[in-house]
């Protein structure tokens, strides 16, 4: 009895690599960013770290299910989750991260809810290893565990490729989507985007690439020619106060929940243009370089900003 629970441990901690595996096969972007701010690894490195550590999850949960060199596998298992539980409390007591990374959005927990699921993954595969079979590993188990790992590495890698050439990925599960509805409780109901034209534009205060956008952002939210800007941040309220003021901003800056944050944007910036309601175009990463172009031609100064910044508190 006590082998078909050590093998239902194993089934259960497998199946947990398997699908934060999956999530960050579908989203890489997102794991490369955590990767990214972690500032551990050297930049130009970021990218393969982080395809071998999907690669490797993925597999590693293939395994574990499988019971590929039991004795390997679980040992190693339960060092990577002990090594990354001390990562997550760095990281995120640290403030260089807001969560561990594990479910790569998929799952809004705190940190220390994702250390007490590792405790508990650990004791799981230590259940599982004092009642470990002894069975030997028969040949397509190993090719299954290999197989595993080369594909979710190489679709890993072809997703971030494909959103490089085609400025979306090829397997986009946001809800912000070209000509569909703009949802009003997206904003928690803060600012009305409904009518007329509007840039709701994802950013993020520590966002290099955002801080880019931001003095084009001002410049079109000044011109009564174009669309109005509305931000969208998901740090704490007196961040994104003291984002507004360092930059200042001259558009609303409207704080919605993490969780719901990562629902709607993949990676920041994103921006989306609505007529009326309608997602028209998104852009993810960069501005067209024809809307640029028309900025830039009718560019002047601009007065200091004073944006404000909203929640569903003080709405």
């Amino acid at each position: 009895m006590s082998y078909e629970i050590g093998k239902i441990c194993l089934f259960l901690v497998g199946s947990i690599f398997v699908i934060t595996g999956i999530a960050k096969v579908l989203e890489p972007w997102k794991f490369i960013t955590h990767i990214a701010s972690l500032d551990l690894v050297k930049l130009q490195c970021i990218k393969s770290v982080s395809l071998i550590f999907i690669a490797l999850e993925t597999a590693l949960g293939i395994a574990l299910i499988l019971q590929v060199l039991p004795d390997l596998t679980i040992l190693g298992s339960i060092i990577i989750l002990f090594g990354l539980s001390l990562l997550t409390y760095w990281s995120t007591s640290t403030g260089r991260t807001k969560d561990c990374g594990c479910y790569n959005g998929w799952l809004e927990i705190s940190p220390n809810t994702s250390l007490l699921l590792n405790a508990l993954y650990i004791l799981l595969l230590i259940f599982a290893w004092v009642y470990r079979t002894h069975e030997n590993t028969i040949l397509w188990q190993y090719i299954l565990t290999i197989i595993s790992f080369i594909v979710s590495g190489a679709l890993a890698s072809g997703q971030i490729e494909y959103y490089i050439i085609n400025g979306r990925p090829y397997f986009d599960l946001t809800s912000l989507k070209v000509n569909r509805q703009w949802q009003s409780q997206w904003l928690e109901g803060t600012i009305d985007v409904s009518q007329g034209s509007k840039i709701v534009v994802f950013l993020s205060p520590e966002c290099p690439q955002c801080k880019n956008w931001l003095k084009i952002l001002r410049l079109v939210h000044y011109r009564t020619d174009l669309p109005e800007i509305v931000g969208v941040v998901n740090c704490n309220v007196e961040a994104a106060k003291d984002y507004a003021k360092s930059y200042n901003l001259n558009f609303s800056i409207v704080v919605i929940k993490p969780f719901l944050f990562n629902q709607l944007a993949m990676a920041v910036p994103t921006a989306v243009v609505l007529e009326n309601g309608v997602i028209k175009e998104k852009w993810v990463g960069t501005m067209p370089q024809k809307f640029v172009a028309e900025i830039a031609s009718g560019s002047r100064s601009i007065p200091k900003g004073s944006g404000l910044v909203l929640t569903a508190q003080n709405r």
